[in-house]
């Protein structure tokens, strides 16, 4: 599992809209110009906030730059103000720097209003508009942690059996906010915490409306090309994903399965992302798989995939011949004889390859599309 990347059947995706969210205030300075500029966008306003915290004092302990180095590294986080959702929290983009006696250093460059929506395209774009403008580089990355349920449509994961009707809420700062119209389930204590495009829960214990985006939205909201999208998130290792994708992202690495919350090693991010000639994503990948091949029980669990998202046309093209000649036996498959990669009841991701097969392709036609896969999955 973790040398191939597993596909998912295609969906359909919904519309979510929030209203504009400007920043507030901004340390601004006159643009210089920087090689590479690695940005960890944390959307922590839900229950995984303990773990992005977490994350981000861990990459603190890494390589950090100084404030002469060509390099950058920025971190855009949302967390709750306090024990629950209902009080607004104000998101920051800040820059890491580092002394020689590694002394980091959090300077705050954006504070952006208190009713924002992280996990909204159109604050996606506001930061990485503002990234593209003062940080101008010949290489930018991004890291996505967050809650994110692959492909789907929002709100689609926690409730498929309604038609995702978004509804009105009105919030406490009096702002109307189009929302999926979900109640988060109790986290079951007895299972390790997983990371499940992005979540932004605000309410009250038990009715929590949670604010997701679709994953076409977020390929729309990123105003320059990205190098690499790592995403600290589960279920996002799907072919509908990196080819929404393709147009705007060199390289992507992502779960095919759910992330457990420790997510990647973010000690090591900056030495592999910053520190070589070129972005080390093959050893990000490598170190988020070896941290859990050591751990025991259901805690031993991780899958990864690297791709290479400018490789992608010809699996397109093959797969196209594919679904239109075997279209009848497709829709005659049994789902449980075809891979699978979910748990809890939510059948919606399976295996490419498997599909295929199991439809009855010649050896040749398997053959020609291993070889198209082989081609960009590094």
């Amino acid at each position: 599992m973790r040398h191939n990347i597993l596909k998912v059947i295609l969906g359909w995706a919904a519309m979510v809209t929030v209203m504009s969210c400007e920043p507030f205030w901004c340390n601004q300075t006159d643009p210089e110009t920087y090689n590479r500029v690695m940005l960890l966008y944390s959307a922590g306003h839900n229950n995984l906030s303990s773990y992005l915290k977490g994350d981000i004092e861990e990459l603190k302990t890494g390589a950090i730059p100084t404030s002469k180095d060509e390099n950058v590294v920025l971190v855009y986080s949302h967390f709750p103000a306090g024990s629950g959702y209902n009080n607004p929290s104000s998101p920051t983009l800040v820059r890491l720097t580092s002394t020689k006696d590694h002394d980091v250093t959090a300077d705050t460059l954006v504070v952006f209003p208190d009713n924002s929506i992280s996990s909204s395209a159109e604050q996606i774009e506001n930061v990485l508009k503002y990234v593209n403008e003062y940080f101008p580089a010949q290489s930018y990355g991004m890291i996505f942690s967050s809650h994110a349920t692959g492909y789907l449509p929002a709100g689609y994961y926690q409730n498929p059996d309604t038609d995702v009707f978004p509804i009105q809420w009105q919030s406490a700062i009096g702002r109307r906010l189009t929302a999926v119209p979900y109640v988060e389930p109790e986290y079951d204590p007895s299972l390790p915490m997983v990371k499940s495009i992005g979540q932004d829960q605000v309410g009250t214990y038990g009715e929590y409306i949670s604010y997701e985006m679709n994953i076409n939205d977020f390929a729309d909201a990123i105003p320059m090309k990205l190098d690499y999208l790592l995403f600290d998130a589960c279920l996002m290792g799907g072919i509908e994903v990196a080819y929404e994708l393709k147009d705007k992202v060199g390289k992507i690495g992502f779960s095919q399965t759910e992330v457990l919350a420790d997510g990647f090693c973010y000690e090591n991010l900056t030495t592999h992302l910053l520190g070589g000639e070129s972005p080390d994503l093959v050893s990000v990948c490598t170190d988020y798989f070896n941290q859990y091949e050591v751990q025991t029980g259901v805690y031993q669990s991780a899958t990864i995939s690297l791709v290479d998202c400018s490789k992608l046309s010809p699996v397109a093209e093959i797969c196209a011949d594919l679904f239109n000649r075997y279209k009848k036996p497709i829709a005659r498959l049994n789902p449980s004889e075809v891979q699978r990669y979910y748990r809890m009841g939510k059948h919606w991701f399976y295996d490419l390859e498997s599909i295929l097969i199991n439809a009855g392709i010649s050896d040749e036609e398997l053959g020609n599309l291993r070889s198209a896969l082989d081609e960009c999955i590094i």
